[in-house]
């Protein structure tokens, strides 16, 4: 039996984050017509607290992508220089059942959540939306700029961080790449500086706590928030979540996993109700996106396997045409 090997550089070669965000769009709209089987994912909590291993499988009925991605979340990892989060995806033949491919998953994670918010991005932000502010330098946040300029012209990029060298290292590595030219990069000192003017704004951190005041947010914003994956955790604040149309990447897994929407939900602020659709019902025609050019449009992405396992059948069958990837023999 042979499989298929593929490194962060493979993936990278083998998709533009255009491509991929088209990708991601129809994984989305799959999942959200129930033409795709993606279980909320199954943790595992390890030895030492905060120690977390997470499975995540997927089956794509239209596009017979079939697969799962296994992820360790050691927060304690970086002071033995080793990451935080490490992943791996394992792709399959859904007619035959045989293995084809395993990808580093690390910086596919990050690369198809890129993608998820640059698809949208494209589905939800005004058209002419020209300043994103990134809140969150980590390592998320270089494909989180990637997505959005794959799907709106953008002229200025704000970054803001608790740790401006953080910042700082974001906008060297931004200036480095081809997507990001003649794209004016800054560093915002403060999350109002950040905010003024912008028309887009990520938030990709692992912050308990919002990281602006929802006060601050003009009408006909746009908000990608990808950073809070756990109940108690929030990233965008409730004043935010009530003035803004919300959207999700899946209903089930957020109710379960956003605390952004699950304390206001908590609290009577919202209703259920008032998440209005998922991303691929909109893309796919079945529910209304944006209403106005007045209106603040909020999206919630916890992650779902669909994307990575969607991504992966990419990568593997873009590599047939580009001789990428490295045949094993098991």
């Amino acid at each position: 039996m042979n499989i298929k090997v593929f490194t962060a550089r493979d993936i990278d070669r083998a998709l533009s984050m255009a491509e991929a965000v088209e990708v991601v769009k129809d994984a989305f709209v799959q999942l959200s017509l129930k033409k795709a089987q993606s279980p909320v994912r199954t943790s595992l909590s390890l030895k030492e607290p905060g120690g977390a291993a997470l499975v995540m499988p997927a089956y794509l009925e239209e596009s017979g992508a079939l697969g799962a991605k296994m992820v360790t979340v050691l927060p304690w990892n970086p002071r033995a220089h080793l990451p935080a989060v490490q992943a791996m995806v394992f792709l399959f033949d859904a007619a035959t059942g045989s293995p084809l491919a395993v990808l580093e998953g690390t910086h596919l994670t990050r690369f198809r959540t890129g993608a998820a918010t640059g698809a949208a991005t494209q589905v939800l932000s005004r058209p002419e939306s020209a300043c994103l502010a990134v809140f969150g330098a980590g390592g998320q946040s270089f494909f989180q700029v990637k997505g959005v300029l794959a799907a709106r012209k953008i002229g200025q990029v704000k970054v803001f961080d608790l740790l401006a060298e953080k910042a700082d290292e974001l906008i060297d590595s931004l200036r480095k790449d081809a997507s990001c030219r003649g794209v004016e990069l800054l560093r915002a000192q403060t999350p109002a500086q950040a905010l003024e003017g912008t028309d887009i704004v990520v938030t990709a951190t692992t912050s308990s706590r919002p990281v602006f005041d929802g006060r601050l947010v003009k009408e006909g914003m746009h908000i990608n928030a990808i950073g809070a994956f756990k109940p108690e955790m929030q990233e965008v604040d409730e004043e935010t979540i009530r003035r803004s149309r919300i959207f999700v990447d899946s209903v089930e897994a957020c109710l379960e996993e956003a605390g952004d929407l699950i304390v206001p939900l908590k609290k009577g602020l919202i209703q259920k109700a008032d998440i209005l659709a998922e991303l691929g019902e909109v893309a796919a025609g079945k529910k209304a996106g944006r209403g106005s050019a007045r209106e603040i449009t909020y999206f919630k992405s916890v992650g779902n396997a669909v994307q990575d396992v969607s991504v992966a059948q990419a990568v593997y069958r873009r590599s047939r045409e580009k001789g990428l990837g490295q045949e094993v023999e098991f």
